[in-house]
């Protein structure tokens, strides 16, 4: 009598499912970091768009204090599919103008701008800058974070 086995013994197949399961929990949430550091990318040159408008509005008038949307030289995209842009408080030479993630993963990238003046430093005391904050994703910044620089 002839024995011919044709397939997988289910051994090999649970074997098979296993190795593509590991690679699955590997891979997956490094595609995840990845697609969030695209949609950071997205915010970050929307940020420096209107960051630069309002170094130009300070330039012109001296002050940030009356600075709305509609007095900058462009028209910056105010809400995406994931992020909100808006000005924070404006007073004394500085600015703040923050980008919100919109979703269960929140957190807010800010560009500070004081004095007509902003560089890629991380904010001090008084000082300009940028940076990223989060109630609900601290893992998010620090991966964020290095972009800032």
């Amino acid at each position: 009598m002839k024995n011919n086995k044709k397939g997988f013994t289910l051994i090999e197949l649970l074997v098979v499912v296993l190795i593509i399961g590991i690679l699955a929990a590997i891979a997956l949430p490094q595609y995840t970091k990845a697609v969030e550091k695209s949609r950071v990318s997205e915010a970050l040159i929307n940020l420096k768009a209107i960051s630069d408008a309002a170094q130009r509005y300070y330039l012109l008038n001296g002050n940030y204090t009356s600075i709305a949307t509609d007095a900058l030289d462009i028209e910056p995209a105010t809400n995406t599919n994931m992020f909100t842009f808006a000005f924070g408080t404006c007073s004394s030479g500085t600015c703040t103008v923050t980008a919100t993630r919109k979703g269960s993963n929140v957190y807010v990238i800010t560009y500070y701008l004081a004095n007509g003046g902003f560089d890629t430093n991380k904010p001090a005391a008084g000082g300009s800058g940028r940076g990223c904050s989060t109630t609900s994703s601290p893992d998010m910044c620090t991966s964020i974070n290095p972009m800032l620089k």
